[in-house]
């Protein structure tokens, strides 16, 4: 028992330093987001790969839910909204039925993950988001000026930090051409368009424009 303790203790401390350093950087895209949901209420919301569960806290109560495969992020989010729902997950095989969520939020976990990882994460999004629900996505964009390419620079050191594969699969993702290339790929129609220059980021909100999106070629 202590010993878990402990483990709850020293997982919040990583999530609370997680949230001071970053919190505030996203803290106007997650407020975004979160009134774009509770407009038109998009309910149930997915917030995939949700981390910490700051999305989560910005949406409605008892409106959405979390899913991610790290337990240690998960006890900091259980311990932040004990009112909010988080599943320990994995987004390649989520554990939900078809037509579930009105939409689906996924910030910065797409560039981190490997190509096969992200087909799979897709095909998923498709299976639970009901018929015109949308997709609320934010990740890195190629630079297009001075202020995104400063932006591109800062981000650049953060991602080197976050581990090897991480930064492997993110330097790949740009080189792909970012989110951009990756909207196209999966047919998917922006509805809404924001830069966020000074993370070299993009924030689209946007919906399958087809049924028959093929997620394995």
């Amino acid at each position: 028992m202590l010993f878990f303790q402990n483990r709850i203790k020293t997982n919040r401390i990583h999530g609370w330093l997680y949230d001071i350093f970053l919190g505030s950087a996203l803290k106007r895209t997650r407020e975004y987001i979160a009134r774009y949901i509770r407009g038109p209420k998009l309910f149930p919301a997915l917030d995939l790969c949700c981390g910490t569960g700051a999305q989560s806290r910005f949406i409605q109560k008892g409106r959405a839910v979390g899913v991610d495969l790290d337990r240690k992020v998960l006890d900091y989010a259980k311990s932040r909204a004990r009112w909010a729902s988080f599943i320990c997950g994995d987004g390649a095989c989520l554990p939900f039925k078809e037509n579930r969520f009105q939409s689906v939020v996924i910030s910065y976990a797409l560039h981190e993950k490997s190509g096969a990882v992200r087909r799979s994460m897709m095909a998923e999004v498709k299976r639970v988001l009901k018929k015109n629900g949308k997709i609320l996505i934010t990740d890195y964009e190629r630079p297009m000026d001075f202020p995104s390419r400063l932006g591109r620079i800062i981000t650049y050191f953060i991602e080197r930090m976050a581990g090897k594969e991480h930064f492997r699969n993110g330097q790949r993702f740009l080189k792909q051409g970012g989110l951009e290339r990756f909207l196209k790929k999966y047919n998917i129609r922006v509805i809404k368009d924001r830069w966020l220059k000074l993370g070299s980021s993009r924030l689209i909100v946007g919906e399958f424009e087809t049924d028959n999106v093929d997620f394995f070629h």
